[in-house]
């Protein structure tokens, strides 16, 4: 999610200090929203953003893991059941 500032200046203009403290509030409300996820764009984390061993087993909801969500390598006998996978099976 792009930041939006109220007020925009050019060369030569005067800025009242209300504008620049609008401007300010702006930064700071985006910068807070981008603190608890809230100015974060959906999508925008990937798996290939995220670092290794970045996601614990307690961030994982139970019920989240299906099957079809798993890499091509897991064993298809899990495919046969079509079972919800917990996070404490897959990391112990």
């Amino acid at each position: 999610m792009a930041i939006t500032i109220t007020h925009s200046f050019t060369s030569g203009d005067i800025a009242e200090a209300s504008e620049m403290n609008a401007n300010f509030t702006d930064v700071e409300l985006y910068v807070n929203g981008l603190s608890d996820g809230t100015n974060i764009d959906s999508g925008a984390i990937t798996n290939a953003k995220l670092a290794s061993n970045a996601v614990s087993t307690t961030k994982i909801t139970d019920g989240a893991v299906t099957y079809a969500k798993l890499d091509s390598g897991v064993p298809a006998s899990i495919a046969e059941n079509d079972q919800i996978v917990l996070a404490g099976q897959v990391f112990g």
